[in-house]
């Protein structure tokens, strides 16, 4: 699935135009007619439409969707947030067939007065893809009106809710929270990620009927991404098949008190379906892994010379759950560092990792193939900034990560990003599964797990990132189903995985 951004958008709109003479104005009845068929298809009771209009091009769809909706026999109100002299080019003329049709309209302030019914639909037509900075003070008290209202009243928002950035899906101050998002032309990336994902409720979408070949000219650089696209090889086995043929990774995690990081990781490189896993840990856990997971072979190492004779066989190293950031913590990483200088050995940094990444200054000795797996607290540890920062622009600070690393990165979150690190053109992943049950500690450490489980099994950096990512979401989706989303566990996510990787 397709991603865009509010420019890529635009320049389809333009090509569409331009060369397919498609007018403005089709558009942007297409638009409204799409959005009253959702309305009527989600809500077949609907008696009364309620519709938020501005100035700009989103409205001129709401225009059009009042008198749609009242030719199909509804109720409708068009509620005015912005003087009627602001209103130009195809929105005025949208406006025009509003009062043409004599649709009721009213100002914002009268909107206290209006009697609604429980079929009532509230619909946000105020701000698109042209959002720039915060809401104007009239769009903001008009949002935080349509807000209070959906507490009673269903909200559909057209092409992205008001308020939120359609790019970053960051929000600047308040913004609309849609039980459905009616898009167009393009799906937007900002509505798949961050507070944009929270708000945006069920995406549905239209292409209003632009040819395919106008979408060609304008690549996309970002999808959803589809674990089911890219793990045939680890699914399907062979007859003649033996362990190794499916990869060896280790990873080393669990410092003194911190064990069950590294039990849960090395868990799930095993629930991938890896030929041979290993985990470093500390002596003190080694009892506790056996008991938890005996199909992985344990290691007990004091130091970075300890572990030097693990690391010359797998073909993937992870580092960092529960690693800590004590001495015996930075040995791993230097040790780990040299070997995959030795022999160019793909490394996954998670957790602490990320932390004495940042701390060490070892940049100058990082490994060729790098994935790294931040948080937004240790995303902002590497970038030295805040979280809010990160949180605002998630796609800025994933791409900041991935120039000061050299890495592939993988920033967790509702709506995780990837921004891959191969040169090609789609440069971004977002995943659009996964559910709140999953903040809770250890998930991380069974996505390190999972990453470095596929990645073993010989898919590239680039798939094996994103069917890991996909798959860990899709695992707690599928669990959550079953226990609940409060209480759902890593080894929930880990157990569940054999579930999605069956052969059918």
């Amino acid at each position: 699935m397709k991603l865009y951004t509010a420019s890529e958008t635009r320049k389809i709109d333009s090509l569409a135009i331009k060369e397919e003479n498609i007018s403005g104005y089709s558009l942007m009845q297409s638009a409204a007619e799409f959005s009253l068929d959702v309305i009527v298809r989600e809500f077949p009771e609907v008696k009364d439409l309620v519709v938020f209009c501005s100035k700009g091009k989103n409205s001129g769809d709401g225009f059009l969707l009042g008198v749609y909706g009242q030719e199909f026999g509804l109720n409708v109100t068009v509620v005015m947030c912005s003087p009627i002299t602001d209103l130009k080019g195809v929105t005025k003329k949208a406006y025009d067939e509003l009062k043409s049709s004599k649709v009721k309209t009213i100002q914002a302030r009268s909107i206290k007065n209006l009697k609604l019914s429980k079929e009532t639909v509230i619909v946000d037509a105020l701000v698109g893809t042209g959002l720039k900075g915060n809401l104007r003070r009239n769009i903001r008290d008009s949002v935080l009106t349509i807000n209070k209202l959906g507490i009673k009243y269903p909200v559909v928002s057209l092409d992205v809710p008001s308020g939120v950035n359609s790019d970053t899906g960051d929000v600047a101050d308040v913004c609309v929270f849609a039980d459905i998002t009616t898009t167009f032309v393009a799906r937007k990336r900002g509505c798949f990620t961050s507070i944009g994902k929270k708000v945006s409720g069920d995406i549905q979408y239209s292409d209003l009927d632009i040819p395919k070949k106008v979408f060609s000219k304008i690549p996309s650089t970002c999808s959803v991404i589809d674990f089911e696209d890219l793990v045939d090889r680890v699914i399907f086995r062979e007859q003649d098949a033996h362990k190794g043929n499916f990869g060896h990774a280790i990873v080393i995690a669990g410092d003194r008190g911190l064990g069950g990081a590294g039990i849960l990781a090395s868990k799930a490189i095993v629930y991938s379906g890896t030929g041979l896993t290993t985990l470093a840990t500390r002596p003190e856990h080694v009892s506790a892994s056996l008991v938890s997971c005996p199909e992985v072979m344990v290691k007990g190492v004091n130091s970075g010379q300890d572990v030097e004779e693990y690391l010359l066989k797998p073909n993937v190293i992870a580092i960092g759950p529960g690693l800590g950031q004590t001495a015996w913590s930075e040995q791993m990483v230097q040790r780990v560092f040299m070997e995959a200088e030795s022999r160019d050995v793909p490394v996954i940094m998670d957790a602490d990792a990320l932390n004495l990444l940042a701390k060490l200054r070892l940049s100058n000795k990082l490994p060729n193939q790098l994935i790294l797996t931040p948080h937004p607290g240790e995303a902002a540890t590497l970038l030295n900034t805040t979280v809010d920062n990160v949180e605002s622009d998630r796609f800025g600070a994933a791409q900041k990560i991935h120039k000061k690393f050299n890495a592939t990165v993988v920033l967790k979150g509702a709506g995780t990003i990837i921004f891959h690190n191969d040169g090609s053109l789609r440069k971004w992943g977002i995943c659009s599964s996964g559910n709140p049950g999953m903040a809770t500690g250890g998930m991380g450490d069974a996505l390190t797990g999972i990453i470095a489980g596929i990645l073993a099994q010989g898919l590239s950096i680039r798939d094996a990132v994103e069917a890991g990512v996909d798959l860990h979401a899709k695992s707690a989706d599928l669990m959550s189903h079953e226990v609940g989303e409060a209480g759902l566990t890593p080894t929930d996510v880990i157990e569940g995985l054999r579930l999605l990787l069956k052969y059918d």
